[in-house]
């Protein structure tokens, strides 16, 4: 798999979360234009961010991460559990103090894709409606020459680094669905006085982790996925914290 950063046609995706558009970088497009840090208020509807695995033991600490319930049932940090409202971004923009960034944020706007269907060759991508991009503020993408400005250069090294994190991942999920270990969910407590259920997303299924055969087990510890799991886990009981938050019934 080879990357470019060149106008070559990529194919039409269904656009990511937070993505209204994608287009392919290049001089010609995108020379005079320049990255700025503009805050993360663009993820301030974004309920659900999607992240890798190897984020999750860090990741766990201060988000609740579950599994999304269509397959291949990649993992995202619960940021509300209210749709379109994201509780660790305030109101200037700024995420909450303390708490794990994920790296699907720190990517955007940038996207990596196919050159064409049938190719394995990828495109570094831009979302042009990006807050981060500016004719004025920031640094440059491109030198005068043409050439990868560093900005961009440590920009487009990220991106790959996301994307490879992110097919690892989901060769993590189909092996734990493989195993059964994926199912749906729910938790239930009381909130104000009143039992409160929360469902509609997968988890991995304790039972059924601790039926594996040692065979199994060791197959998880080897591949460094035991602790992904465990912190999965663990961080479902941040999800009281994220009911707490919403609106009185």
């Amino acid at each position: 798999m080879s990357e470019s950063i060149n106008g070559a046609a990529t194919t039409a995706p269904v656009l990511p979360p937070l993505y209204r558009s994608l287009e392919p970088v290049t001089p010609e497009r995108h020379g005079k234009l320049r990255l700025r840090d503009a805050g993360l208020g663009f993820a301030r509807t974004l309920s659900a961010v999607p992240i890798t695995a190897e984020e999750i033991p860090v990741a766990a600490r201060t988000l609740t991460i579950v599994f999304a319930a269509q397959a291949p049932h990649l993992p995202v940090a619960l940021t509300s559990l209210v749709p379109e409202k994201n509780n660790f971004i305030d109101a200037g923009g700024a995420w909450k103090i303390g708490a794990y960034v994920p790296a699907y944020l720190r990517r955007y706007p940038f996207f990596l894709l196919r050159v064409a269907e049938t190719s394995q060759d990828l495109a570094l991508c831009v979302d042009p409606t990006a807050p981060q991009l500016s004719a004025e503020q920031g640094e440059p993408m491109f030198a005068d020459d043409g050439k990868l400005a560093p900005q961009l250069e440590r920009a487009f090294a990220f991106t790959r680094s996301v994307e490879e994190a992110m097919v690892r991942t989901r060769t993590m999920t189909t092996r734990l669905a493989e195993l059964g270990l994926l199912k749906p969910a729910q938790v239930q407590f009381e909130r104000l006085g009143k039992p409160l259920r929360i469902d509609g997303f997968f988890a991995v299924d304790r039972p059924s982790l601790a039926a594996l055969p040692a065979e199994q087990l060791t197959e998880l510890r080897d591949k460094g996925w035991l602790e992904v799991i465990y912190a999965h886990m663990v961080s479902l009981g941040g999800l009281p914290e994220l009911a707490a938050a919403l609106p009185p019934a």
